[in-house]
Parts: structure tokens; sequence; C-alpha cells
């Protein structure tokens, strides 16, 4: 048996020498022609199914590339876009903090800077209690009445213009009571006639009103009306805000003006607290 295997791989071997030669000398060169001409679809149909599953997978590769491209183009786009707002916050900070800094050093207030981190609940502001949370309290020596200012009046760093007091505290945080708060009342004047006084508070959350000014005192539009330096803790001369509207009785002892805060109170970022 191993002497026909033997035999066998000799007798194939002859044959594929054998062969070999042949093709080199030309005897198989029509056999071959003709071979070649009915194998040649087959190749030929062979080769495009090739070419085609190629470029089927390359494209496949392509459009796998191009969609994570695309993803991170996206993922860049929107990493600027967050840094871009981050640089805008800090920008619109630090000049609050600029304008803050220049009217408290020149008025050489004891102050604490604070940031405001929270709004009043939405029933607050249906009732009309305006308030902000701040991120200081007891812990940085505030209680409640301090005066809360910002810095800005008519594009000035050198007058303070208050935008309410504090009313409650806690060790690391205060609420703040705004001036177009019903609750927030302050003892306010017209600036430069300190005897024209009245009291100041808002209105419903929309507006802000001085009360109880005699009948006997004139007021016209326009004029600007601060803190009379009657309440303790709250210095005179804080801006609170200008007269735009006057309502007046003359069967009443007691005329009230109607008041525009010289800020906008949901643009403010920075505030400061003034200490005794």
């Amino acid at each position: 048996m191993l002497k026909f295997s033997v035999k066998k791989h000799i007798i194939v071997g002859a044959v594929v020498a054998l062969l070999i030669f042949f093709h080199f000398i030309g005897i198989l060169s029509p056999f071959e022609s003709t071979i070649s001409y009915w194998l040649s679809p087959l190749f030929r149909n062979f080769y495009s199914f090739s070419s085609g599953l190629r470029l089927t997978y390359n494209e496949h590769i392509n459009k796998s590339d191009l969609t994570s491209r695309i993803k991170q183009l996206e993922n860049q786009l929107n990493k600027s876009i967050i840094d871009n707002v981050k640089l805008k916050i800090l920008e619109e900070e630090n000049q609050a903090l600029r304008q803050n800094l220049k009217f408290l050093i020149k008025s050489q207030y004891h102050y604490a800077m604070a940031n405001i981190i929270s709004r009043g609940e939405p029933i607050d502001l249906v009732k009309g209690n305006k308030i902000i949370i701040i991120d200081k309290g007891s812990d940085d020596g505030l209680f409640p009445g301090l005066p809360v200012v910002s810095s800005d009046f008519y594009g000035s760093e050198n007058q303070g213009l208050i935008i309410g007091k504090i009313v409650t505290v806690k060790n690391n945080l205060s609420e703040v009571c705004l001036l177009n708060n019903q609750n927030c009342k302050l003892a306010g004047s017209l600036l430069g006639q300190t005897k024209i006084n009245g009291i100041v508070s808002g209105e419903l959350g929309l507006t802000v009103k001085m009360e109880f000014i005699p009948q006997t005192q004139k007021i016209n539009k326009g004029d600007i009306v601060v803190t009379s330096g009657l309440e303790q803790n709250i210095p005179q001369g804080l801006v609170i805000g200008k007269v735009i509207d006057i309502v007046k009785n003359n069967n009443e002892l007691w005329q009230s003006s109607i008041l525009e805060p010289l800020i906008n109170f949901d643009d403010l970022i920075i505030v400061a607290v003034l200490l005794p």
C-alpha cells in the first residue's frame, strides 16, 4: 500500500513537470487559449464581484471615518460654545466687580461682596415678594436690616444704588428683599431736599412708590429719591430711584410718588452688603 502511494505521487509529479515543460516549449498554447476563452467570463465575474466587495468595504470605512470626524467636530464646536459662554459670564462678573469696588473704595464703606445664587420662588413672584439669595451669611458678619447695593448709577461708580436689604440670614446664605418687594420698606428723601421724606416700598412686585409725603412739599418728575439715613445701619444718600409720576389728592394729608429704579434687578450678578 505504501509502495502504491509513493508511485502515485511520482506519477503526479512527473505529469506536472511534463505539463510545465510543454508550456514553456509552446505545445500547450492552443489548449491554454481555449481554456482561457471559456474561463474568462468566470474570471471576469469573480473580479467584478471582488472589486465591488472591496469598494463597498472602502465606502463603509470612509462613511465610518466621516461620521467619526463629524462627531469630533460637533464636540469641538459644543466645547467652544460652552467656553465662550463661560468667558462671557466671567467678563460680566469682572466688570460688575470693578464697578462695585470703585464705588466702595471711594465711599470708604465696610462691605462684603456677594454673588447672587438664586431668585425668589414663582409663588413669591406672584405675590410680589421679589427676593434674591446671596452666598454670604452670618459667618461673614451679615444680619437682617443691612443694605444691599450696586454701583451703577447713570454710568458712574461714585454713587451707590440700593437694591434692597437683608431680611433673613443663615450661616452662609442670606435672603434679600428687593425694592419692588411690597415687604421691603425704606426711609427715603429727595436728593438735596432732606426735609422731604417718605416711606419707600414695592407695590405688587411691579413698581416702587414713596408714600406719606406731606401735601405741602413740592415734588417734580425726574427728582431723585435717596435713603434718608433715618434707619439704623442704612447710610444717607444711597440712590433709590427716579420720580416718574405723582399721585396727589387734595382731600388727603399725604401725597405719593411712583419711582423707577435706576437698574434692572434681573441684570444683577454681584452685589455688596454694607456693614456697620
